[in-house]
């Protein structure tokens, strides 16, 4: 089952009249299974506009995860399986704010933001690693739904 999250439009790409939809629905899908494709449908839609921005610079690396996402256990186990990359949650509840105030303290300072971050020692981080999964499939899954 396939869900493409576009209640309200899309900006990546660019479908401002779109709507969302769901697909590979049958009589036996339990809730886990609904509520797995609503996860991996926002999540897949995250990931196109990470694979836009790659289009006009490097994306290497961990991913930071802050916001009402980030609380969710299951949504951050799907966003590091279906990227492929670890997923870092900080433990500030003002993550926000306190990446802010990083990025312009080490813009000032001309260091890499992660050196301010650990001198500030901001607080504990939860990273998850991504499992071994068929990524592919269900970005292309997807893919095939969102392209109809």
């Amino acid at each position: 089952m396939t869900l493409l999250p576009y209640f309200d439009g899309e900006r990546t790409p660019n479908r401002p009249t779109a709507t969302g939809s769901l697909a590979g629905l049958r009589s036996d899908v339990s809730r886990g299974q609904v509520v797995r494709a609503a996860f991996e449908g926002v999540v897949c839609g995250l990931l196109d506009g990470l694979d836009s921005l790659a289009e006009h610079t490097p994306v290497d690396g961990r991913l930071l995860l802050t916001g009402g996402g980030a609380r969710s256990a299951a949504y951050r186990q799907i966003l590091a399986d279906l990227s492929g990359r670890p997923v870092v949650v900080p433990g500030s509840s003002e993550a926000v704010a306190l990446g802010a105030a990083a990025q312009a303290a080490a813009v000032l300072a001309r260091l890499p933001p992660e050196e301010v971050v650990e001198a500030w020692s901001v607080g504990p981080t939860t990273t998850v690693r991504p499992n071994e999964i068929d990524r592919d499939d269900i970005r292309h899954r997807y893919n095939r739904v969102r392209d109809q």
